[in-house]
């Protein structure tokens, strides 16, 4: 449903303001959010709201932007910050959370990836609240047509949500009244040495007590207000970047018997993830594995979509429904069935780039109550026997992970 229909059907626009808006936008131009605030029929704080139930991604509160890290903020040079409407926000393990214009952009979002290092996390804003905090934090002045809204764009911590619905994901967390120093020493960072044991970015490092990520903690600072600039966004330089699409992955198919006796010998993580994706190819037409951290699954490697190269975008909250809720809240931390639609399915399979299919499957890889792994596949109606098959996987996997934690340990 697009953005003004559910305005009007939530009886925050009427017929006849929404029909003027579109007539603005038509003569004046521009995205149908920003001619609904310059005329006066809807807040900013509404219309973030409205942006995440129509993209069906997290939204970026005036509050966030306004709590926006100097360490994040400083990742981007101005004219990039500009070119793709994006204000960093903050660097949480190893990705970039952003407040993004358009976040389904992706060749966007892989050119940001490409500047900054980080996987990019976006969060839509606003671009009238966009530009503001662009000049605000990197002294770049607004399009003409920006200017005349000066301060009314800046983001309100003790905003009011007026009724306004629940956004379809979370954001930033909360920020604590106080700060608490964790008892103890500092945590052991992650060494080059240890990089270099796993090439994969994502990878979890074995530790002695359980699957940790050695994490590098961001600076806490807040970002700070630039003086405005004297170049125009057009003139400022900015360093040429060249985004490439990876190749699809080259997976042997496995079977179940296969996969299991591969994941039996396994000696490190990649080989147990090669033994996922080899059953997955050989049972299901499309496949992701996702890793799991702070209740969130992250998109990791995809087969068999045409979004494969964009699956590190994906970003799914494990409170929401979907069908991996579905897997962890089964018995047999299994799922398969008929799709439910979702705010988070839609979002799902409009970054996969494929259509919502009829089934679903789903299985956790768990150890005691920590979720590693999330094997979903789609594309094949399965049997009983198939589905306790996929069952039979997952736990392989999650005694190959338990014998890594082992053996690290000795």
């Amino acid at each position: 449903m697009k953005l003004g229909e559910m305005l009007v059907r939530d009886g925050r626009l009427s017929e006849e303001q929404l029909d003027a808006a579109l007539k603005f936008q038509a003569r004046d131009g521009g995205r149908i959010g920003t001619v609904l605030f310059e005329h006066g029929f809807i807040d900013l704080e509404a219309l973030t709201v409205y942006l995440g139930l129509e993209l069906g991604i997290p939204i970026a509160t005036g509050a966030m932007l306004e709590r926006a890290k100097r360490a994040a903020v400083r990742l981007l040079p101005p004219a990039i910050a500009f070119k793709h409407k994006c204000v960093p926000l903050v660097v949480q393990d190893r990705q970039l959370i952003a407040a993004i214009e358009d976040p389904h952009d992706f060749a966007t979002l892989e050119a940001l990836n490409s500047i900054t290092g980080y996987r990019v996390l976006p969060r839509v804003a606003p671009e009238v609240r966009i530009y503001y905090y662009i000049e605000r934090y990197y002294g770049v002045a607004r399009p003409a047509r920006f200017v005349k809204f000066a301060d009314t764009a800046r983001g309100d911590e003790s905003a009011v949500d007026a009724g306004l619905p629940s956004p379809p994901l979370p954001g930033l967390p909360p920020v604590p009244a106080s700060l608490v120093t964790a008892p103890g020493p500092r945590p052991r960072l992650r060494s080059m040495k240890m990089a270099k044991m796993f090439d994969d970015s994502e990878a979890l490092e074995l530790e002695a007590d359980d699957l940790i990520d050695a994490l590098d903690a961001d600076d806490a600072a807040p970002a700070e207000t630039a003086p405005l600039a004297e170049t125009t966004p057009m003139q400022a330089s900015a360093p040429r970047t060249r985004t490439t699409i990876p190749p699809p992955l080259m997976v042997t198919p496995m079977t179940a018997d296969v996969a299991m006796r591969e994941l039996a010998l396994a000696a490190d993580r990649n080989r147990i993830v090669e033994a996922l994706l080899g059953y997955a190819a050989s049972t299901f037409e499309s496949s992701v594995v996702f890793t799991v951290r702070d209740n969130m699954a992250f998109g990791w490697k995809a087969l068999g979509v045409p979004g494969y190269a964009h699956v590190e975008h994906v970003l799914i909250p494990l409170d929401a429904p979907s069908v991996l809720q579905s897997a962890l809240a089964s018995e047999t931390n299994v799922f398969h069935g008929p799709l439910t639609p979702s705010t988070v399915g839609s979002y799902l399979y409009k970054v996969l780039g494929c259509a919502e299919p009829h089934h679903v499957s789903a299985g956790a890889i768990t150890i005691g109550k920590r979720v590693v792994n999330l094997l979903y596949g789609h594309g094949k109606e399965l049997t009983p026997i198939q589905i306790g098959v996929l069952g039979q996987v997952c736990k392989s996997a999650a005694e190959a992970y338990t014998r890594l934690i082992a053996s690290k340990k000795k």
